[in-house]
Protein backbone atom coordinates (compact mmCIF):
# COMPACT_ATOMS: atom_id res chain seq x y z
CA UNK A 1 0.00 0.00 0.00
CA UNK A 2 2.85 2.59 0.84
CA UNK A 3 4.61 1.80 -2.29
CA UNK A 4 1.29 2.28 -4.26
CA UNK A 5 -0.37 5.07 -2.66
CA UNK A 6 3.41 7.09 -2.64
CA UNK A 7 3.83 6.11 -6.59
CA UNK A 8 0.03 7.30 -7.15
CA UNK A 9 0.46 10.28 -5.51
CA UNK A 10 3.82 11.72 -6.88
CA UNK A 11 2.97 10.49 -9.93
CA UNK A 12 1.94 13.69 -11.66
CA UNK A 13 4.13 15.99 -9.82
CA UNK A 14 7.06 13.95 -11.68
CA UNK A 15 5.72 13.20 -14.43
CA UNK A 16 5.32 9.80 -13.85
CA UNK A 17 9.33 9.21 -14.06
CA UNK A 18 11.37 5.92 -13.48
CA UNK A 19 11.00 5.69 -9.90
CA UNK A 20 7.59 6.66 -9.25
CA UNK A 21 6.60 3.71 -11.87
CA UNK A 22 8.79 1.09 -10.48
CA UNK A 23 6.98 2.38 -6.79
CA UNK A 24 3.63 1.45 -8.33
CA UNK A 25 5.27 -1.78 -10.24
CA UNK A 26 6.65 -2.88 -6.47
CA UNK A 27 3.55 -2.17 -4.46
CA UNK A 28 1.74 -4.37 -7.54
CA UNK A 29 4.58 -6.77 -6.92
CA UNK A 30 4.53 -7.16 -3.24
CA UNK A 31 0.74 -7.49 -3.31
CA UNK A 32 1.09 -10.33 -5.66
CA UNK A 33 3.76 -11.98 -3.47
CA UNK A 34 1.34 -11.36 -0.40
CA UNK A 35 -1.74 -13.26 -2.12
CA UNK A 36 0.84 -16.58 -2.73
CA UNK A 37 2.19 -16.22 0.66
CA UNK A 38 -1.41 -16.53 2.15
CA UNK A 39 -2.92 -19.19 -0.23
CA UNK A 40 0.46 -21.59 0.97
CA UNK A 41 0.13 -20.42 4.47
CA UNK A 42 -2.11 -23.66 6.08
CA UNK A 43 -1.49 -22.65 9.74
CA UNK A 44 -3.16 -18.97 10.58
CA UNK A 45 -3.06 -17.11 7.24
CA UNK A 46 -3.47 -13.18 7.85
CA UNK A 47 -6.25 -12.91 5.05
CA UNK A 48 -7.86 -16.68 4.63
CA UNK A 49 -8.47 -16.97 0.89
CA UNK A 50 -11.24 -19.41 1.31
CA UNK A 51 -13.13 -16.46 2.31
CA UNK A 52 -13.58 -15.01 -1.54
CA UNK A 53 -15.22 -18.51 -2.76
CA UNK A 54 -18.52 -17.19 -1.41
CA UNK A 55 -19.38 -14.57 -4.49
CA UNK A 56 -21.64 -12.13 -1.45
CA UNK A 57 -18.29 -11.90 0.02
CA UNK A 58 -16.18 -11.38 -2.57
CA UNK A 59 -18.91 -8.49 -4.61
CA UNK A 60 -19.48 -6.73 -0.70
CA UNK A 61 -15.07 -6.38 -0.56
CA UNK A 62 -15.27 -5.11 -3.89
CA UNK A 63 -18.54 -2.86 -3.62
CA UNK A 64 -17.28 -1.58 -0.09
CA UNK A 65 -13.85 -0.41 -1.51
CA UNK A 66 -15.78 1.59 -4.19
CA UNK A 67 -17.99 3.54 -1.52
CA UNK A 68 -15.41 4.45 0.64
CA UNK A 69 -13.24 5.35 -2.26
CA UNK A 70 -15.81 8.26 -2.84
CA UNK A 71 -17.20 9.17 0.60
CA UNK A 72 -12.86 9.97 0.92
CA UNK A 73 -12.48 11.78 -2.65
CA UNK A 74 -15.84 13.77 -2.88
CA UNK A 75 -14.84 15.59 0.47
CA UNK A 76 -11.27 17.39 -1.16
CA UNK A 77 -13.10 18.63 -3.72
CA UNK A 78 -15.85 20.15 -2.13
CA UNK A 79 -14.04 21.55 1.08
CA UNK A 80 -11.75 22.98 -1.48
CA UNK A 81 -14.47 24.70 -3.40
CA UNK A 82 -16.39 25.73 -0.47
CA UNK A 83 -13.53 27.38 1.05
CA UNK A 84 -11.52 28.98 -2.12
CA UNK A 85 -14.74 29.75 -4.52
CA UNK A 86 -17.51 30.71 -1.82
CA UNK A 87 -14.83 31.93 1.22
CA UNK A 88 -16.74 30.18 3.79
CA UNK A 89 -15.30 29.09 6.50
CA UNK A 90 -14.11 25.96 7.68
CA UNK A 91 -17.15 25.05 9.75
CA UNK A 92 -19.27 26.83 6.72
CA UNK A 93 -17.79 23.96 4.49
CA UNK A 94 -18.52 21.21 6.83
CA UNK A 95 -22.42 22.01 7.44
CA UNK A 96 -22.80 21.49 3.67
CA UNK A 97 -22.79 17.96 4.44
CA UNK A 98 -25.23 18.54 7.21
CA UNK A 99 -28.33 17.27 4.61
CA UNK A 100 -26.53 13.85 3.68
CA UNK A 101 -25.79 13.26 7.47
CA UNK A 102 -29.27 14.06 8.33
CA UNK A 103 -30.84 11.61 5.41
CA UNK A 104 -28.77 9.35 5.93
CA UNK A 105 -29.88 8.93 9.77
CA UNK A 106 -33.57 8.95 8.91
CA UNK A 107 -33.46 6.15 6.69
CA UNK A 108 -30.78 3.83 8.30
CA UNK A 109 -33.02 2.07 10.77
CA UNK A 110 -35.72 2.13 7.87
CA UNK A 111 -33.23 0.27 4.96
CA UNK A 112 -32.17 -2.08 8.17
CA UNK A 113 -36.03 -3.44 8.57
CA UNK A 114 -35.68 -4.90 4.51
CA UNK A 115 -32.25 -6.16 4.63
CA UNK A 116 -32.78 -9.14 6.03
CA UNK A 117 -36.02 -9.53 3.92
CA UNK A 118 -34.95 -8.18 0.21
CA UNK A 119 -32.55 -9.41 -2.21
CA UNK A 120 -29.48 -7.31 -1.33
CA UNK A 121 -29.15 -6.40 -5.29
CA UNK A 122 -31.93 -5.22 -4.91
CA UNK A 123 -31.16 -2.58 -1.88
CA UNK A 124 -27.25 -1.81 -3.05
CA UNK A 125 -28.04 -1.51 -6.77
CA UNK A 126 -30.79 1.29 -6.10
CA UNK A 127 -28.23 2.68 -2.74
CA UNK A 128 -25.03 3.16 -5.69
CA UNK A 129 -27.62 3.94 -8.41
CA UNK A 130 -29.03 6.70 -6.35
CA UNK A 131 -25.27 7.99 -5.40
CA UNK A 132 -23.81 7.88 -8.34
CA UNK A 133 -26.56 10.35 -9.11
CA UNK A 134 -26.28 12.53 -6.35
CA UNK A 135 -22.07 12.76 -7.05
CA UNK A 136 -23.06 13.47 -10.55
CA UNK A 137 -25.37 16.45 -9.50
CA UNK A 138 -22.68 17.83 -6.25
CA UNK A 139 -20.24 18.05 -9.73
CA UNK A 140 -22.28 20.07 -12.00
CA UNK A 141 -23.55 22.68 -8.73
CA UNK A 142 -19.57 23.40 -8.43
CA UNK A 143 -19.86 26.76 -9.98
CA UNK A 144 -18.73 30.36 -9.30
CA UNK A 145 -22.30 31.63 -8.84
CA UNK A 146 -24.45 28.83 -8.53
CA UNK A 147 -26.80 28.77 -5.33
CA UNK A 148 -25.67 26.86 -2.81
CA UNK A 149 -29.54 24.96 -2.10
CA UNK A 150 -28.50 23.25 -5.42
CA UNK A 151 -25.12 21.59 -3.72
CA UNK A 152 -27.71 20.87 0.00
CA UNK A 153 -30.13 19.53 -2.10
CA UNK A 154 -27.90 16.83 -3.49
CA UNK A 155 -26.30 16.14 -0.58
CA UNK A 156 -29.80 15.12 0.75
CA UNK A 157 -29.87 13.00 -2.37
CA UNK A 158 -26.40 11.61 -1.85
CA UNK A 159 -27.92 10.53 2.11
CA UNK A 160 -30.28 8.41 0.30
CA UNK A 161 -28.14 6.67 -1.46
CA UNK A 162 -26.00 6.21 1.10
CA UNK A 163 -28.21 4.52 3.64
CA UNK A 164 -29.10 1.91 1.10
CA UNK A 165 -25.36 0.79 1.15
CA UNK A 166 -23.25 0.97 3.95
CA UNK A 167 -25.71 -1.25 6.04
CA UNK A 168 -26.95 -3.56 3.38
CA UNK A 169 -23.57 -4.71 2.22
CA UNK A 170 -21.86 -5.02 5.58
CA UNK A 171 -24.70 -7.82 6.51
CA UNK A 172 -24.26 -9.50 3.09
CA UNK A 173 -20.57 -9.86 3.35
CA UNK A 174 -20.42 -11.81 6.12
CA UNK A 175 -24.08 -13.43 6.04
CA UNK A 176 -23.20 -16.66 4.53
CA UNK A 177 -19.73 -17.37 6.25
CA UNK A 178 -19.42 -20.26 8.80
CA UNK A 179 -19.00 -18.99 12.25
CA UNK A 180 -15.47 -19.86 12.22
CA UNK A 181 -14.55 -17.17 9.66
CA UNK A 182 -16.95 -14.81 11.05
CA UNK A 183 -13.94 -13.11 12.62
CA UNK A 184 -11.72 -13.29 9.93
CA UNK A 185 -14.24 -12.20 7.38
CA UNK A 186 -14.91 -8.88 9.13
CA UNK A 187 -11.65 -7.95 9.79
CA UNK A 188 -10.83 -8.70 5.71
CA UNK A 189 -14.02 -6.32 4.73
CA UNK A 190 -13.04 -3.85 6.89
CA UNK A 191 -9.34 -3.53 6.14
CA UNK A 192 -10.67 -3.86 1.78
CA UNK A 193 -12.98 -0.48 3.38
CA UNK A 194 -9.69 1.02 4.47
CA UNK A 195 -7.83 0.23 1.23
CA UNK A 196 -10.38 2.34 -0.88
CA UNK A 197 -10.21 4.85 1.13
CA UNK A 198 -6.48 5.66 1.28
CA UNK A 199 -6.94 4.72 -2.51
CA UNK A 200 -9.55 7.45 -3.16
CA UNK A 201 -7.44 9.80 -1.00
CA UNK A 202 -4.22 9.26 -3.47
CA UNK A 203 -6.59 9.53 -6.85
CA UNK A 204 -8.40 12.65 -6.27
CA UNK A 205 -5.59 14.29 -5.53
CA UNK A 206 -3.22 13.54 -8.19
CA UNK A 207 -6.44 14.38 -10.45
CA UNK A 208 -7.10 17.63 -8.73
CA UNK A 209 -4.04 18.56 -9.66
CA UNK A 210 -4.23 17.72 -12.90
CA UNK A 211 -7.79 19.12 -13.81
CA UNK A 212 -6.13 22.40 -11.97
CA UNK A 213 -2.85 22.78 -14.13
CA UNK A 214 -5.48 21.75 -17.18
CA UNK A 215 -7.54 25.07 -16.82
CA UNK A 216 -4.56 27.02 -16.70
CA UNK A 217 -4.06 27.54 -12.93
CA UNK A 218 -0.52 26.83 -11.30
CA UNK A 219 -0.59 25.59 -7.60
CA UNK A 220 2.06 27.86 -6.15
CA UNK A 221 2.95 27.26 -2.14
CA UNK A 222 1.38 25.76 0.19
CA UNK A 223 -0.74 28.78 1.67
CA UNK A 224 -0.33 29.15 5.52
CA UNK A 225 -2.86 29.05 8.13
CA UNK A 226 -6.53 29.48 6.99
CA UNK A 227 -7.45 28.99 3.04
CA UNK A 228 -8.11 32.30 1.63
CA UNK A 229 -10.83 32.85 -1.23
CA UNK A 230 -9.52 32.98 -4.29
CA UNK A 231 -9.98 36.35 -6.89
CA UNK A 232 -12.77 36.50 -8.57
CA UNK A 233 -10.78 36.08 -11.80
CA UNK A 234 -9.83 32.59 -11.21
CA UNK A 235 -13.01 31.41 -9.77
CA UNK A 236 -14.62 29.99 -12.23
CA UNK A 237 -11.82 28.09 -14.14
CA UNK A 238 -11.07 26.84 -10.20
CA UNK A 239 -14.67 25.52 -9.92
CA UNK A 240 -14.35 23.84 -12.88
CA UNK A 241 -11.51 22.10 -12.02
CA UNK A 242 -13.35 20.91 -9.28
CA UNK A 243 -16.29 19.93 -11.03
CA UNK A 244 -13.99 17.71 -12.75
CA UNK A 245 -12.30 16.10 -10.13
CA UNK A 246 -16.12 14.65 -8.97
CA UNK A 247 -16.27 12.72 -11.94
CA UNK A 248 -13.87 10.42 -10.67
CA UNK A 249 -16.45 8.88 -7.86
CA UNK A 250 -19.30 8.97 -10.28
CA UNK A 251 -17.14 6.64 -12.48
CA UNK A 252 -15.99 4.30 -9.48
CA UNK A 253 -19.63 4.23 -8.00
CA UNK A 254 -20.40 2.87 -11.76
CA UNK A 255 -18.55 0.11 -11.31
CA UNK A 256 -19.42 -0.49 -7.38
CA UNK A 257 -23.01 -0.59 -8.84
CA UNK A 258 -22.04 -3.00 -11.79
CA UNK A 259 -20.51 -5.44 -8.80
CA UNK A 260 -24.11 -5.53 -6.76
CA UNK A 261 -25.80 -7.07 -9.35
CA UNK A 262 -23.76 -10.33 -9.09
CA UNK A 263 -25.05 -10.74 -5.65
CA UNK A 264 -26.71 -13.80 -5.38
CA UNK A 265 -29.75 -14.85 -2.57
CA UNK A 266 -28.48 -15.05 0.82
CA UNK A 267 -29.24 -18.89 2.18
CA UNK A 268 -31.64 -17.45 5.03
CA UNK A 269 -33.99 -15.93 2.02
CA UNK A 270 -33.29 -19.24 0.16
CA UNK A 271 -34.55 -21.04 2.98
CA UNK A 272 -37.01 -18.77 3.76
CA UNK A 273 -38.99 -19.02 0.28
CA UNK A 274 -38.51 -23.09 0.34
CA UNK A 275 -40.48 -22.99 3.64
CA UNK A 276 -43.12 -20.82 1.88
CA UNK A 277 -43.54 -23.27 -0.87
CA UNK A 278 -43.39 -25.59 1.20
CA UNK A 279 -46.47 -24.13 3.58
CA UNK A 280 -48.19 -23.49 -0.16
CA UNK A 281 -48.14 -26.56 -1.26
CA UNK A 282 -48.70 -28.27 1.69
CA UNK A 283 -52.35 -26.04 2.06
CA UNK A 284 -53.12 -26.73 -1.37
CA UNK A 285 -52.97 -30.14 -0.44
CA UNK A 286 -55.42 -30.22 2.42
CA UNK A 287 -57.64 -28.23 0.38
CA UNK A 288 -61.03 -29.63 -0.16
CA UNK A 289 -61.14 -30.68 -4.19
CA UNK A 290 -63.08 -28.66 -6.16
CA UNK A 291 -65.76 -30.76 -8.17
Amino acid sequence: MFFLVFGIQQGHKYHWNGWVMASIIAGVALFVVFVVWQSRNRAEPLVPLSLFRDRNFSVSNFAISTMSFTATAMGFPIMLYAQLVRGYSPLDSALLFVPMAVMSIILAPIVGRFTDKVHPRTLTGVGFAITAFAVYLISRSLTAEGPVWHILGAMAVLGIGMAGIWAPLAATATRNLPMQLAGAGSGVYNATRQVGAVLGSAAIAVLIDSRIAAHGLSGGAEPEGALQQLPAIVRDPFSQAMSDAMLLPVAVLLLGFVSVLFFQLPRHLVARRADALAEESQALAQAPALD
